[in-house]
């Protein structure tokens, strides 16, 4: 299934914000519309985490979560036991399991 592009950088950019809004969502005010969306956020990531292999956990760590500004390349992440195609599809599944709980996709 194809995702249209403005929703997978939108989902991109909550997988990548992941680790700050689990901080915020601890911190955040109680019944407010941020601190539902932040909570909404934080369980979908880790939702869709908790389908992959803690191998499959690891590419999708060091993919999204080494530069907080942008997506690792995976020609960069050479000590992978995978090859760029398989992490290509490992992450696709990562975006497309967190889009899912969203309801982006």
């Amino acid at each position: 299934m194809r995702i249209d592009p403005d929703s997978w950088n939108i989902i991109q950019k909550i997988i990548r914000r992941y680790q700050v809004s689990a901080e915020e969502w601890q911190t955040a005010q109680k019944d407010t519309a941020r601190y539902e969306r932040l909570g909404r956020e934080t369980a979908a990531v880790e939702a869709a985490m908790a389908g992959l292999t803690p191998e499959e956990q690891d590419v999708v760590r060091e993919r999204f979560w080494t530069y907080r500004d942008k997506n690792k390349s995976y020609e960069d992440m050479i000590n992978q036991p995978f090859s760029p195609r398989q992490m290509r599809r490992i992450c696709y599944k990562m975006v497309y399991r967190t889009g899912k709980e969203l309801g982006e996709i």
